[in-house]
């Protein structure tokens, strides 16, 4: 199996038929007059650039066959060009903006503790992460502060629950932001596409009260406010899923975005036998319409998504072994309206999630559904770097649940005993926060609070924090951050849970290399201690090496994760790419004895064992791609990933035999073979 591996990547890079940097002269006109000081940049790399002479004339070398070339000029409209070949004498007209519509201008969110954000992710940057699938979630789960252990889309932060991560679409918050399906770790992951996205800003602690709802991290998604004039149409074809996704201007002040995506199992199980034996099938269906309008009286973004997921996998259990179906309908919508007043802004969010869980297995068989509409009102004062911000926020969390579960832990066949459920949870909540932020030349510092008010209990909950950033130099920041967090939600009964937090961040970024450490401590339910360390090499724009390794301490028991990740661009048009990552494994116990009962026919686990840990985790994956172009409006991009190249059998869990006397090891992926094609097209 790794000789064809090896041959198929082999092959892969052979495939290659433009090795050499070419440049690109032209001229930028309106209505046959030169433009003098338009900007033409390449849009993966804004260090290439150039700026229009007195008459007109521009020069821009460096770049690739395929490389995307943005021309930008105050009240004009933004004008593409994709490099078909080198040429000397390109011609570029560009269209001025109607005086109507210059008096129009595109109203963003703003977020006060942007500067205290661990980064800031815009789509360049997760297409570009060569481990990131072009997911948003799983390009953060990268980062050195994730401390997710199971190949999950969805993020874990600095030793804490993923469920303690609060995830912000457009202002509205999203709970279990991933697909079923996702547990291939092959295709889409999670529930947003990159296409349509803005930023996604990270805090991995100390959670802006601004939002609220987290007590580890915080993902705060926008998608975008304003697509380019023209249109671009993308069409993606793997060993995992078919999509398609268009995007561009309908009218004079308005943008529309639709994508679809179709998740199948067909391919991957065909090719990679032994990685997926154990999945019976998985899909998923998927699209969303995102549409944006910037008028007089405000902007208005409008985004609807809905998926239907489903996952069977071969599950074994001492007393039964089948199938466990899951299956999942989701709808999300968001509504934000924004509007500047001078230095204020005010704004309207609205939102709601509806979900559908079924689960069968044996004499388990229940559905869940949620339903969580959500609304805020906020007042932002922002100027020269000084930010106050305001506003109350109402979420109803509703859950009901149906259906039958088992029992017994032990015996789950379909004749076993089970428990009939009918049950509805509400958990209403009312909060109002503050938050300001100062700037002090190189220094800024932020503070807020944020209560809610909990009807059905009677409870008022806080929430607090402290910000500091030192801008040191240009190279050098120091942030430091302290604050208490509170978080309701409801899985099968209402939970709240509180925690605080400390950390202290350093950046130092030179010219070739950069260095990233952190040192933080969390107290909850358990006190949390750690440090985090990435160091980062660049080298021109051909190489870039990532290490990071963290540390946390945990109820006296000490965890850590190592990650490296390497990219190599060899020549224009390529990308290749390999990680490394190693961490402790998880804790298990193994059942010492076990009884018969005769009445169910099964045997019941009696005594378990201290607590122990799996082997360390570990995974080393490959992958390459190539940028081709098939005309000066269309061109695409190839790929490959060997996942777990050495097959690595990295143990997530184990399966007794009938009387727990014997038992198997469970494993995440195994080495596996993913490959795909996307092609891009453009309508000027």
């Amino acid at each position: 199996m790794m000789k064809k591996l090896l041959c198929l990547v082999g092959l892969f890079f052979f495939l290659s038929d433009a090795f050499g940097q070419i440049s690109i002269s032209g001229k930028i006109v309106s209505n046959d007059e030169p433009l003098l000081g338009a900007h033409v940049w390449m849009k993966s790399n804004y260090k290439l650039n150039a700026v229009t002479n007195s008459k007109g004339y521009f020069t821009i070398a460096g770049i690739q066959l395929g490389d995307t070339l943005l021309c930008s000029f105050i009240g004009y409209k933004e004008r593409i060009f994709i490099v078909a070949e080198q040429d000397d004498n390109v011609l570029i007209s560009m269209e001025p903006y109607s005086r109507q519509l210059e008096s129009v201008e595109v109203k963003a969110s703003v977020l006060g503790a942007e500067n205290f954000a661990f980064e800031k992710l815009e789509p360049l940057d997760i297409y570009t992460n060569p481990n990131s699938k072009a997911d948003a979630l799983v390009a953060i789960n990268t980062q050195m502060s994730s401390t997710t252990k199971d190949e999950n889309a969805a993020v874990a932060f600095r030793g804490a629950s993923p469920q303690q991560t609060g995830y912000f679409l457009n202002g509205v918050p999203v709970k279990n932001p991933v697909k079923y399906a996702q547990l291939t770790n092959t295709g889409t992951l999670s529930i947003f596409n990159t296409d349509f996205l803005k930023s996604a800003t990270v805090f991995p602690g100390n959670p802006p009260v601004e939002y609220g709802q987290a007590t580890s991290g915080t993902v705060v998604l926008e998608l975008a406010d304003r697509f380019p004039d023209y249109w671009q149409h993308t069409a993606v074809i793997s060993m995992a899923n078919v999509g398609y996704s268009g995007r561009g201007k309908v009218g004079e002040r308005s943008y529309v975005g639709v994508f679809g995506n179709y998740q199948f199992d067909e391919i991957l199980k065909g090719v990679n036998t032994s990685n997926f034996e154990d999945i019976n099938s998985f899909n998923a269906y998927e699209g969303g319409a995102l549409f944006t309008t910037h008028q007089s009286w405000g902007s208005l973004k409008i985004y609807q998504y809905g998926l239907f997921d489903s996952y069977n996998f071969n599950f074994e259990h001492p007393s039964y072994q089948d199938g466990f179906v899951q299956n999942a309908e989701r709808s999300i919508t968001t509504a934000q309206w924004i509007q500047d007043f001078g230095a204020w802004q005010a704004s309207l969010i609205a939102g709601n999630s509806l979900s559908k869980n079924n689960y069968n297995f044996g004499n388990l068989e229940y559905s869940q559904q949620n339903n969580d509409p959500y609304a805020s009102a906020n007042f932002t004062y922002s100027k020269k770097g000084d930010v106050f911000k305001t506003g109350y926020a109402y979420w109803n969390q509703n859950s009901i649940l149906k259906g039958k579960v088992p029992s017994l832990g032990y015996a789950l066949a379909p004749d076993h005993p089970s428990i009939t459920i009918n049950s509805k949870e509400q958990l209403q909540s009312h909060e109002y926060y503050l938050y300001g932020r100062k700037k002090w030349g190189h220094h800024s510092f932020g503070s807020g609070m944020r209560t809610a008010y909990i009807p059905v209990t009677h409870q008022q909950l806080w929430s607090y924090q402290f910000n500091y950033l030192w801008e040191m130099n240009k190279g050098l920041q120091l942030k430091v951050g302290h604050g208490k967090y509170y978080q309701t939600r409801i899985d099968t009964d209402p939970q709240i849970i509180e925690q605080s937090q400390s950390s202290i961040d350093l950046d130092l970024k030179q010219k070739g290399w950069a260095l990233h450490q952190s040192f933080f401590r969390n107290h909850g339910d358990s006190a949390v201690t750690g440090s985090e360390s990435r160091l980062t090499f660049f080298h021109k724009n051909k190489i870039q090496l990532d290490q990071s390794a963290s540390f946390y301490l945990r109820s006296s028991k000490w965890e850590w994760f190592a990650r490296t990740f390497l990219k190599y661009n060899p020549y224009p048009g390529w990308s290749l790419n390999a990680s490394f990552q190693v961490f402790k494994g998880n804790t298990f116990q193994l059942v010492n004895s076990a009884q018969f009962i005769s009445s169910l026919e099964v045997f019941a686990p009696q005594e378990l064992s201290s607590p122990n840990f799996f082997n360390p985790y570990r995974n080393f994956s490959m992958g390459a791609s190539k940028l081709f172009q098939l005309s000066s409006k269309l061109n695409g991009l190839v790929f490959i990933n060997v996942d777990n190249v050495f097959d690595f059998k990295n143990e997530n869990s184990i399966s007794y035999n009938y009387d727990y006397s014997k038992y198997n090891s469970n494993y995440l992926t195994r080495r596996s073979l993913y490959a795909g094609i996307i092609f891009n097209l453009v309508n000027d």
